[in-house]
């Protein structure tokens, strides 16, 4: 599992986009997005790496949390 990070998260419709984003990258992924947190939590055979990308390129700066 990887756990993110992530800035911005204000709403539903973002956790969408997130959760789209991740997807997009891994079609068979869970995505869950604790918006009081800013944590999301992902299970996926991609890389951590490719995860912030693809959560950043929809506008969430994010790192990878340790």
């Amino acid at each position: 599992m990887v756990v993110l990070d992530v800035s911005g998260i204000g709403c539903g419709s973002c956790v969408g986009k997130i959760t789209r984003a991740i997807q997009a990258l891994d079609g068979n992924a869970t995505v869950s997005v604790d918006r009081s947190t800013g944590k999301v939590s992902v299970e996926s055979s991609e890389n951590a790496e490719q995860l912030r990308k693809a959560v950043e390129a929809v506008g969430f700066p994010s790192k990878i949390s340790h």
